[in-house]
C-alpha cells in the first residue's frame, strides 16, 4: 500500500505520538512497541526505505486505544488485565487473550476454594460451601461492617445477587411481572432452597427463573470447567449481554447512593458496590461465565430484547478531529486559542470539561464560519466526512454571521 492510498487506513507514529500529547498523555515509541508485542495494539506498518523510522504507522484507530489503555492503567498495571477491560469496552481484542485471562481467573478462584476447603475440613467449623466462598470474590466490598449486614440480607448473599438480580430483570424486560407476586405461604411451610424452582415444570418457569436455575447449578461447576465448556462465540455473546445486566445494576446503585448517601453511617455504601460491579474486572468475569449459562438456553434468549455489541466511546475529540483541528490551528488566526493545553486536558478529563470547550468551539466556529470553511476546502482528504463542527448553518444564520464579520471590520 503506498503513502497516498487511504489516508486513514492508517496513523503514523509521530501523529499518536501528538494525539495523545495533546490529550496530556505523555508515551514513546518504545512503549508503543511493547505494547504491540503483547497483541493490545496492532501491528505497525513501515515503508520500505524507512525501515524503523518516523515513518513507521499503525493502523487506523490505534490513536484512541493507546489513549484509552493510557487511562485504564492509571487503575491496573497488568497488561492481561487491560486486554480483559478493552474488549469489555468493545475494543477489539483476539480471542485467545481474552480467554487466557478468564482461565487465569478460574483458576485462581479455584485453587481459593480448594485451600478453604482444607481448612473447614482441619476444624470443627460447618463447612460453609462454595456458594458463600464466591461471595467473596464476588462482592467483597459489601463486608464493611454491622451497618451493612441487614442491607446484605435484603439484596441476597454474595454471588446470588448477580443471579437473582439478573432473574428479575430478565422478567421484567420480557413484560413478566408475575416474580413480584406476593407468595402466601403458611407459617410453617419450609423448602430447601432452589427446590421450589426444581418443582416446577418446564412449561411453567419464566424466563427469569429458568436463568436462575441456570445460574445457580453453575456455581456448583468449577470455574475452570465453565470457562473450558464456552468456545469463542459463546463468550463474545455473553459480554454485551452481561455488559447490560451489570449496566442496569450499577443504575440501581445509583438511586440507592442518592437515596441514602450523605447520611454520615455508611448508609449509601451498598449503592457504591452496585455501581462498582460494572467497574470490578473480577466481577465483570464471573457476571460474563454466569450469563454465558442461561444464554445456552432457546426460552431465555427469546426473552430477552435484541442486545448487540456495542463499539467502544470514542474519546472527547476522536484522532481524526485532532488531525483537523491542528491544521486549522495553523491556517486559521485565532484558532490556536481554542488548543491551549489547559483547556483541552479539561476537556479530556471529565464530561463537564468536554461540555465547556465543545461550548467555546461552537462559539468560535459560528464567529469564523467562513473562515474556515475555506481553510477545510484546502484539505479534502481531511474533511471529506463530516467534521467536528454542528450542522452547517442556514441562511439566516449566515447572514448574521456575515453582519458580525463587517462590524468588527
Amino acid at each position: 500500500m503506498s503513502w497516498n492510498e487511504e489516508p486513514r487506513s492508517w496513523e503514523p507514529t509521530q501523529d499518536i505520538l501528538d494525539f495523545l500529547g495533546f490529550a496530556g498523555v505523555e508515551t514513546t515509541r518504545d512503549q508503543l512497541a511493547r505494547l504491540h508485542r503483547r497483541r493490545l495494539i496492532g501491528e505497525p506498518f513501515h515503508d520500505l526505505n524507512g525501515g524503523r523510522s518516523s515513518l513507521a504507522r499503525y493502523p487506523a484507530g490505534t490513536a484512541e486505544r493507546m489513549l484509552r489503555i493510557s487511562q485504564l492503567r492509571a487503575s491496573t498495571k497488568q497488561l492481561d488485565e487491560l486486554a480483559w477491560r478493552l474488549w469489555w469496552e468493545g475494543f477489539d481484542v483476539e480471542p485467545d487473550l481474552i480467554r487466557t485471562y478468564l482461565l487465569k481467573r478460574a483458576t485462581r478462584w479455584d485453587e481459593q476454594l480448594r485451600e478453604i476447603r482444607m481448612v473447614a475440613a482441619e476444624t470443627t467449623e460447618v463447612e460453609k460451601g462454595e456458594r458463600d466462598i464466591l461471595e467473596e470474590v464476588f462482592f467483597e466490598h459489601l463486608k464493611v461492617g454491622p451497618a451493612m449486614v441487614s442491607a446484605r440480607k435484603r439484596l441476597g448473599r454474595g454471588s446470588e445477587l448477580y443471579a437473582e438480580f439478573t432473574a428479575l430483570l430478565i422478567d421484567l424486560m420480557h413484560g413478566d411481572l408475575s416474580s413480584l407476586d406476593r407468595s402466601d405461604g403458611g407459617l410453617f411451610d419450609r423448602a430447601t432452597p432452589g427446590a421450589e424452582l426444581e418443582a416446577k415444570t418446564d412449561e411453567s418457569r419464566r424466563a427469569g427463573e429458568v436463568a436462575l436455575l441456570a445460574m445457580q447449578n453453575s456455581m456448583d461447576t468449577p470455574f475452570i470447567q465453565l470457562v473450558a465448556s464456552l468456545d469463542d462465540k459463546e463468550i463474545a455473546n455473553a459480554r454485551p449481554v452481561a455488559l447490560r445486566l451489570l449496566g442496569l445494576i450499577a443504575n440501581v446503585g445509583s438511586i440507592v447512593q442518592e437515596v441514602f448517601g450523605g447520611s454520615g453511617h455508611g448508609r449509601d455504601n451498598v449503592g457504591k458496590s452496585l455501581i462498582t460491579m460494572a467497574e470490578n474486572a473480577e466481577e465483570q468475569v464471573l457476571a460474563l461465565l454466569l450469563t454465558s449459562s442461561f444464554l445456552k438456553d432457546d426460552r431465555v434468549r427469546e426473552a430477552l430484547p435484541e442486545i448487540s455489541a456495542s463499539p467502544a466511546t470514542p474519546p472527547t475529540i476522536s484522532f481524526l478531529d485532532f488531525l483537523r483541528l491542528r491544521y486549522l490551528a495553523i491556517e486559521v488566526p485565532g484558532f490556536v486559542t481554542l488548543l491551549a493545553p489547559a483547556s483541552v486536558r479539561e476537556a479530556f478529563a471529565t464530561p463537564e470539561g468536554a461540555e465547556r470547550w465543545h461550548a467555546r468551539f461552537e462559539e468560535y466556529w459560528m464567529s469564523h464560519f467562513f473562515e474556515l470553511e475555506e481553510a477545510m476546502a484546502l484539505r479534502p482528504d481531511l474533511f471529506a466526512e463530516a467534521p467536528l463542527e454542528p450542522d452547517e448553518p442556514d441562511e439566516e444564520v449566515k447572514i448574521e454571521v456575515e453582519a458580525k464579520k463587517k462590524n468588527l471590520k
